[in-house]
């Protein structure tokens, strides 16, 4: 049986993942910038798991993509903090994905990751860079739409009280066979 810690590392480890293949493999480069659907994921971790973890598997799964294409390692360090900023904002402590703390984290999110940016831009190529921030609009609105829409399907399969439900189970179990 694993404890809690361990349960929490292989869920980062498995969030993380997700959103490096969201980021590097589920995204269109088009008008100069690139869009990708790994922000609902590092969205997921926020809600499925407790803060360290959550943003650690955000930081770590961002930043890991920026590092595995050429064009885009200047960013990973401002992916590690931003991400990990991102993720922060979410809550576990509910029974669903969408509640009203996480519609307000969208938008603290998508305030953070187009501030965090746009700063990026300037300090890598100076106050032209800011060109570029358009494409992070458009990036946080797709994210959170999916989020939503990712959230709506989880809450109709109570994917949290199952996830919940299976630890209390365990620590029945853990308690039984002790």
């Amino acid at each position: 049986m694993l404890n809690k810690k361990i349960r929490n590392i292989i869920y980062t480890a498995v969030f993380a993942a997700l959103v490096f293949v969201a980021v590097r493999f589920l995204g269109i480069t088009a008008g100069g910038g690139y869009y990708h659907i790994g922000d609902a994921f590092i969205y997921l971790a926020g809600v499925c798991l407790p803060f360290p973890y959550a943003s650690a598997a955000g930081a770590i799964g961002g930043s890991l993509a920026n590092l595995t294409v050429p064009a885009a390692v200047q960013f990973a360090p401002f992916t590690f903090v931003i991400k990990a900023c991102a993720a922060a904002c979410f809550s576990n402590k509910t029974p669903k994905i969408l509640c009203a703390r996480n519609f307000i984290a969208i938008a603290a999110a998508s305030v953070i990751t187009v501030a965090g940016y746009g700063a990026a831009y300037i300090i890598l190529f100076g106050r032209g860079g800011l060109v570029n921030s358009y494409g992070d609009f458009i990036q946080v609105v797709l994210n959170g739409v999916i989020f939503i829409t990712l959230g709506v399907a989880a809450d109709k399969t109570n994917l949290l009280f199952s996830l919940r439900k299976e630890k209390s189970k365990q620590k029945r179990n853990e308690t039984i066979f002790k």
